[in-house]
């Protein structure tokens, strides 16, 4: 049995103790972007043409793209352009559209393009999108966010499942609307938004962490929530319980032995920020980053905040 542990209350990087910061989940997965906004208005946005690859159409009516979205059974690439002269969302169009991976996979989705300040109707009242609650992933920064129509039974459907706020990046991330990141996040797995941030965050560090590489186990998946619950609950980072759990998890998937690690964020950090700074957290550990960086066949990634307004994040591998 493999227990892989580290904590510093000091956030130094000693060879024995080392803190794991990790601010994940921007909050309860039933917070949905799609469903906070069931009367929203249409509204038009300019259209942009992307040169050689015009074949990319951002539509400019809310209602009509979700229509679209369910009817087609796929996610909803929900474009938040900020102003004119924003040169993150100038990039994003003139250059990042126009790489050919990038283009491949934004057509895969039912997209839309949405001014940073457009109004929208919300239980009667008008308020401006992007400042909406569930789309606080996002800091209110121009970006993308996917909502998830690709499937009605899953528990996700109808709910945002990412977020990627154009604003400036943390720990080692590249800028967040260059190609390399806006691929990263868009090839991301099915799963919660809290799930798919981590992923992302582990995806995009620049030694290639391979734990994702293998397939996302269900069964690991709720154990890593489940545990991220628990942490987040007592407000204290820490593999509680692990005795029990390690053998009703290797006897439900069998292979190799379990291995679990975690990692709690700084308070108030954002989804993202939390994500990269937990796998930076891990990359500092060498047990921690052989686990993170090594291949397995399944793995289950999650992250929770507590009251403390700490996030708590939990990574399983097995099988």
């Amino acid at each position: 049995m493999v227990l892989l542990r580290i904590f510093n209350r000091e956030r130094c990087l000693g060879l024995c103790s080392m803190l794991f910061v990790v601010l994940l989940a921007f909050g309860s997965p039933s917070a949905s972007a799609e469903r906070r906004s069931d009367d929203v208005v249409a509204y038009a946005t300019e259209t942009h043409n992307t040169g050689p690859h015009s074949a990319i159409e951002w539509q400019t009516d809310y209602r009509q793209a979700r229509g679209q979205a369910i009817e087609a059974h796929k996610n909803l690439l929900i474009y938040f352009s900020g102003p004119t002269d924003d040169p993150r969302s100038l990039r994003f169009i003139k250059q990042t559209c126009l790489d050919p991976e990038v283009h491949q996979l934004i057509r895969q989705y039912v997209c839309v393009r949405v001014l940073h300040d457009a109004k929208v109707r919300v239980d009667g009242r008008e308020i401006t999108l992007l400042t909406d609650p569930a789309f606080s992933a996002l800091q209110k920064a121009p970006g993308l966010a996917v909502v998830d129509f690709s499937d009605p039974d899953r528990e996700t459907y109808g709910h945002m499942i990412g977020g990627l706020p154009f604003s400036e990046p943390s720990y080692y991330a590249p800028q967040y609307e260059s190609p390399v990141s806006v691929a990263t996040f868009l090839k991301l797995p099915p799963g919660t938004l809290t799930e798919r941030m981590l992923i992302y965050a582990i995806r995009i560090h620049p030694e290639g962490p391979r734990s994702t590489s293998g397939a996302s186990s269900p069964v690991l998946c709720e154990a890593a929530a489940e545990h991220s619950r628990r942490q987040a609950s007592l407000g204290r980072q820490g593999h509680q319980r692990w005795e029990s759990r390690f053998h009703r998890i290797w006897s439900q998937v069998g292979g190799k032995p379990p291995v679990e690690v975690c990692a709690e964020s700084w308070p108030d950090e954002s989804l993202l920020t939390a994500c990269l700074g937990c796998v930076h957290a891990w990359r500092q550990s060498a047990g921690h980053w052989r686990a993170v960086v090594g291949n397995h066949p399944f793995y289950g990634y999650d992250i929770r905040r507590g009251k403390n307004r700490i996030w708590y994040a939990t990574g399983i591998f097995s099988g």
